[in-house]
This record gives C-alpha cells, sequence and structure tokens, in this order.
C-alpha cells in the first residue's frame, strides 16, 4: 500500500497511534535525586491498556481500502478505542497535578497521540457518519455476526415420521366422534 494514496483520515489516525505507541517505550516519569536518576516508560498498569488501544487504533486504520474513509463501524471502534485510550491518560495526567515536574515527555506524547486518534477520526469523517450511526452500525454489525449460524458445526438432524394408530376400542373413556 502506498502511503500517498491513502485517505487522509486513515494517514492521520495511523500517525497519531504510531506516534503514541512510541512514547510508550519513552520516559513518562524522570527522577533525579543526589546525582541518582531513575525513568520509568509507560509499559505498566493502565499503560498497557493504553498501548493496546493505540494499536488497535492504528490496526483498524491500516484493515480495508485504504483509499477511502473508515466505514462506520470501523470509525465507531477507531472513536471508542481512541476515547478509552485518551480517557485514560486524562485521568492520569489529572492525578499527577501535584508531580508535573517529574512527568517526561513519552507521557505527554501519548496523552496527545490518543487525543489527535479521536481527533483526526472526528474530523476527518465522511459527511454522512454520525455518532448515532456509527452506534446502529457497530450494534448491527454484533447483532449480525451474533446471529449468524456456526458454519463449523457439521451435525445435522434428520426429520423422523411417527405414524400413531387410534381405535375406539383403545381408550374407553374417550367419546367416539
Amino acid at each position: 500500500m502506498n502511503f500517498q494514496t491513502m485517505s487522509k483520515q486513515r494517514k492521520m489516525i495511523l500517525i497519531a497511534a504510531a506516534v503514541g505507541v512510541i512514547c510508550m517505550f519513552l520516559p513518562w516519569i524522570s527522577i533525579s535525586f543526589l546525582g541518582q536518576s531513575a525513568t520509568v516508560n509507560g509499559m505498566h498498569d493502565s499503560g498497557i491498556l493504553v498501548f493496546l488501544c493505540l494499536l488497535a487504533a492504528g490496526a483498524i486504520a491500516f484493515m480495508g481500502d485504504q483509499t477511502t474513509n473508515l466505514n462506520k463501524t470501523n470509525w465507531m471502534l477507531i472513536i471508542i478505542v481512541g476515547g478509552l485510550a485518551a480517557l485514560i491518560m486524562l485521568i492520569k495526567f489529572l492525578n499527577s497535578m501535584d508531580a508535573l515536574d517529574f512527568i517526561g515527555i513519552g507521557f505527554y506524547g501519548v496523552l496527545l497521540a490518543s487525543i489527535g486518534v479521536v481527533a483526526f477520526a472526528f474530523m476527518n469523517r465522511s459527511a454522512t457518519d454520525t455518532l448515532q450511526g456509527g452506534f446502529d452500525s457497530l450494534k448491527g454489525e454484533m447483532n449480525r455476526r451474533m446471529n449468524t449460524p456456526n458454519t463449523n458445526s457439521t451435525t445435522t438432524t434428520m426429520p423422523t415420521t411417527t405414524t400413531v394408530s387410534h381405535t375406539s376400542t383403545d381408550d374407553p373413556t374417550r367419546p367416539i366422534v
């Protein structure tokens, strides 16, 4: 796939997701004390979920026809996974407001990249894409997949016919009609 022929929406989402994935390995926390320094990257705790969300957004953006915008279902999935990553990062940022001096470049990069995934997906959407339409499409796709019979099963049942004969003498309490 040629990067130049990729739709603007997919390209921007892919770039933001890639930047976020790279920033996961950069320092999130940097502490220096008495000549000793230590750094911690984002690959622990809820950072792993953010990492997986960014990977999922990049993978979804890379699937399908690259020259067109995302279909409604995939667009909604990217909004959801990108929104989850952005929400986690925003909560982490608000919880660390008292220690802003220790937050490293990787943290800010992932925060901006996760917000960028959602923003680029939303700003570059097709003219007919709405949040309600995206939810409806996602719900319809999930219902379709859940209601599709399992094609791997080879069990079949053959219809059987049972013949029952009844004479008036078999059941004396029953009136004859």
